[in-house]
């Protein structure tokens, strides 16, 4: 139980630059917490709400633990989750969002995201009533155990086997050599007593590629290794520290047939492979894991600028010397630079939350139908998810970085809130597939689409924004197009769109050209990676930005529908968001838009100017704007993005907490002193010979 609990944001005693900032606000925050959190939006609040009633749940001493006591922490609060689980009723949806509400990661998050997912889309419904409840329960506990030490994104490489053993109707499961060895799975060193593990399927000495298996890793009752069974450790790692990522390797276990996870792929009695009707089911919980980074990296985004822009209201430097400020510094938010950096970052993360949304929801239809046997929207959201995994991750870490820079020295401490959530996100680049592998899928599906669509002449399964031009077939004709951009007046979502979709066109026009010429197999794929990653980022900077706008419209619609204005509240605020959002990354890539014509140099200048405008428009719309993603302050443990903004108080207060944890020397003083410094400060004043603190005899010598 940690012994630290610092006062939670006290609203009475709010700072005034705050309670001044949170006056201007033209929209009921509130309301919009609602519409990012949709039907959640009380539950949430209310689950929430009993979560931090238990002081188990309290972050602020997080800092100062050890990294063994981070784990043992994590697993005390996995275990009160369970607790209340059971007293609350909740549903398998209501405990994923108390894990996420709790400000702090658990190897349970494994067990509930990963584990659990994959007994429902890869066992039976025979097998399921034997394990699921077992899993629900915890009575046993598990975890997702793909990677090997030297294979992760390329799964057809990996070599752990699984072979079939006719005579005792088994699988013999093993990791033949050292690099076959399972490496990083979380919750695997020391939490989980089985493992959904994927390993090469051996029938009569023919290879069947990568299958999922059911591996029991850790005794009942003592937890110690199962016979043949070594598992360790990883060690200390960047981040995600409270999560025990290990190593499994394993020595001819034999595991029952029935333990295969046979949903989609099955070995009969007599050894007889029936295929899955497509080998990628066997991923499904890969891609549901890669759409969840795409989900929550604008969330995470979120929380450090709602720290940084907070503080940014906070802190006063700098501006003495204009004479329009009478010598007073200003807040840190009203340096141009300060506010360019952090409201651009508020957008891209507003407009992650939306694409994240979409994501969530087309994973969800595809599961559906993926139960129904229906697998046609199977390759696209793999496909999407790959590509937006990659760019989103990419995105959210570095804005993430610049937000914690933005806050000067304090956004450097552990307590300023901004190193926990960063690092931990940093994961997020290479987890589930390096971000460049990934891109590289996206557009294998992008140029497969295309090709097979001109050889077919059938268009509708390429996305919408690109059949035009494949259908006219002139690569000169992008050339011909040009923006529908007005300078001097607000730019429409229908103009930015379009821009998004030209440039992603073009790419692909460019890409197409390329590996046509090459013959258009894997070589010349191989010789156009660094263009095909472009066309990837391309292909999901564009679904940012037409996610985003229909999200609004969806909104716009809605709030129409009931007989409201929509002209007032947050709609507007949106609004400038959205086009603040796709005209800087517009600008940010603006060499794309601009080398075949379509964005002209007044074109240019204009964004430019618009995007000053729409900062300085939602200058004083910055502190709703944040705290309508509605962290609390123990999810965000920084001391200097309260929500009453005393930072300066919190910062002496952590401060001195940990300086009593801090060991004494040996003799009862200062740490160091007795055990270095005393000896080491010694020396210095014999080498000088100063007579204040030298013995007598030293002294009669020297005088």
């Amino acid at each position: 139980m940690p012994p630290f609990i610092p006062p939670l944001s006290d609203h009475s005693k709010t700072v005034s630059s705050l309670s001044s900032e949170r006056a201007l606000v033209s929209f009921n925050v509130e309301s919009l917490s609602q519409f990012l959190y949709g039907e959640n939006f009380e539950k949430r609040r209310h689950i929430r709400g009993l979560v931090e009633q238990h002081p188990v749940f309290s972050n602020a001493d997080k800092p100062f633990l050890s990294r063994e006591r981070q784990y043992v922490r994590s697993l005390e609060k996995a275990a009160k989750l369970v607790e209340m689980r059971k007293q609350n009723n909740w549903s398998d949806d209501d405990m994923m969002m108390a894990m996420m509400l709790i400000g702090d990661w658990t190897p349970q998050f494994l067990h509930e995201a990963l584990f659990i997912p994959t007994l429902k889309t890869q066992l039976t419904d025979e097998q399921q009533r034997i394990w699921l409840p077992k899993a629900q329960n915890y009575e046993i506990f598990g975890c997702y155990v793909q990677t090997e030490i030297a294979h992760g994104s390329n799964l057809r490489k990996l070599e752990t086997t699984a072979t079939y053993i006719p005579e005792t109707d088994e699988f013999e499961i093993n990791t033949p050599t050292l690099n076959s060895m399972k490496w990083w799975p979380g919750a695997l060193a020391q939490t989980s007593t089985h493992c959904a593990i994927y390993a090469r399927l051996i029938l009569h000495g023919k290879d069947y590629g990568v299958h999922p298996f059911l591996l029991q890793i850790r005794t009942a009752g003592t937890h110690a290794e199962m016979p043949g069974i070594e598992l360790g450790n990883l060690g200390p790692k960047i981040g995600f520290n409270t999560v025990d990522n290990g190593f499994l390797r394993i020595n001819r276990v034999r595991i029952p047939r029935d333990q295969m996870m046979m949903r989609n792929s099955r070995v009969t009695r007599d050894g007889k492979y029936e295929p899955a009707k497509n080998a990628k089911m066997n991923y499904s919980t890969m891609v549901a894991t890669r759409a969840y980074i795409v989900k929550n990296a604008g969330s995470a985004l979120g929380q450090s600028l709602t720290v940084a822009i907070r503080y940014s209201m906070i802190r006063l430097q700098g501006g003495d010397r204009i004479p329009s400020q009478k010598g007073e510094e200003v807040k840190v938010i009203d340096h141009g630079m300060q506010r360019f950096r952090l409201t651009t970052s508020l957008a891209l993360s507003y407009a992650m939350l939306m694409t994240g949304q979409v994501m969530t929801d087309m994973h969800q239809r595809n599961l559906k139908n993926m139960v129904q046997g229906e697998l046609g929207l199977m390759a696209v959201v793999h496909a999407t998810s790959s590509g937006l995994k990659a760019l989103i991750s990419d995105l959210a870490t570095a804005h993430m970085e610049d937000a914690r820079r933005s806050c000067g020295g304090h956004g450097y401490a552990w307590c300023g809130g901004m190193v926990d959530v960063l690092t931990t996100a940093l994961q997020d680049v290479t987890v589930e597939g390096e971000n460049t592998i990934l891109h590289l899928q996206t557009s294998r599906w992008l140029l497969k689409t295309a090709l097979q669509a001109l050889e077919t002449k059938d268009l509708s399964s390429v996305p919408a924004g690109l059949r035009s031009a494949l259908q006219k077939g002139d690569e000169n004709i992008m050339e011909q197009e040009k923006s529908i951009i007005v300078p001097g007046q607000p730019i429409s979502g229908e103009a930015l769109i379009a821009a998004f979709w030209h440039r992603e066109t073009r790419v692909l026009q460019e890409v197409l050209a390329r590996i046509t010429k090459d013959g258009a197999g894997e070589e010349a794929m191989a010789k156009s990676q660094v263009r095909m990653v472009e066309l990837s980022r391309a292909h999901g900077e564009g679904m940012l930005v037409r996610n985003f706008y229909e999200a609004i419209q969806k909104e716009e619609q809605a709030i129409h529908r009931k007989g409201g204005d929509v002209t007032k509240g947050y709609l507007p605020v949106l609004k400038m968001l959205f086009e603040l959002h796709s005209i800087h990354r517009l600008l940010e890539q603006a060499g794309d838009f601009m080398e075949d014509g379509y964005v002209s140099r007044q074109q240019k200048a204009w964004c430019k100017d618009r995007r000053e405008q729409l900062i300085d428009l939602l200058r004083y719309e910055l502190i709703g704007l944040v705290d309508a993603y509605d962290f609390s302050d123990n999810q965000l443990n920084s001391a200097i993005g309260r929500y009453d903004g005393r930072a300066y108080e919190s910062l002496y207060e952590w401060a001195k907490y940990g300086m009593t944890l801090v060991d004494k020397g040996k003799n009862g003083g200062v740490l160091g002193f007795d055990e270095v410094l005393k000896d080491l400060f010694a020396e210095g004043r014999r080498l000088n010979g100063n007579p204040k603190t030298l013995g007598s005899k030293e002294k009669k010598k020297l005088f």
